[in-house]
């Protein structure tokens, strides 16, 4: 048997993207109020997952900008904190939606490992007088297979600059991917990438030797 066939073979398949599959999570859109932004608790299941893109509810159809910034651990008692947070997207809207109907933002992706909690603060850095993000009273959770969403406050201001209101639920959907199996051993690599084809000229090769 081509030794040297099948361990190229093997690295070529193993160097294969493999397909990712598309999820999300949804809160409410109730709105019934409304701030700057809005913190919540992201806890992460057995899969870690990359953060693509959020739908929010903003109060104008204008431009606007929206900072998501995230924390390892709860929001809670970091909501005034600047400096436990790092900003993980900032992604300018040429026209926000309006207030009833969801704006769909594309993000600077970002990943969260399996197990852990995440706080996420989503908020509009707009000049006063701008855009403000929609959400409603009361806390709530929210759960799917591979995360929990455990909703939060709502702020006036960066980092409640102004004021934070607690017993908020940000309105919104979050979307994201995860890998969709676990990567194969080598060998099953090498055989899924040969085919029946491969596996027929590895046989008569072998036979051919012996």
């Amino acid at each position: 048997m081509n030794i040297r066939y099948v361990l190229q073979t093997a690295a070529l398949a193993a160097s294969l993207t493999l397909p990712l599959a598309a999820n999300s999570i949804t809160t409410t859109f109730a709105q019934n109020d409304s701030g700057s932004g809005a913190m919540f608790d992201l806890t992460i299941g057995t899969t870690g997952i990359t953060v693509n893109s959020l739908s929010v509810l903003d109060d104008a159809s204008s431009a606007l900008t929206l900072d998501v910034y995230i924390k390892s651990g709860s929001y809670v008692g970091f909501d005034t904190t600047p400096a436990a947070w790092t900003l993980a997207s900032t992604t300018a809207v040429p026209t926000g939606a309006g207030a009833t109907t969801p704006t769909n933002v594309t993000l600077t992706p970002f990943t969260l490992a399996a197990g852990q909690t995440y706080g996420i603060y989503v908020t509009f850095t707009t000049t006063v007088g701008g855009p403000e993000m929609l959400y409603t009273r009361g806390s709530n959770t929210y759960s799917n297979s591979n995360v929990t969403l455990s909703a939060g406050e709502g702020l006036n201001g960066l980092f409640g600059a102004t004021s934070v209101f607690p017993g908020r639920t940000w309105d919104g959907t979050i979307n994201y991917t995860l890998a969709t199996s676990a990567v194969p051993e080598p060998t099953s690599l090498a055989l899924c990438a040969l085919g029946a084809p491969g596996l027929l000229l590895l046989r008569r090769r072998y036979l051919r030797k012996y």
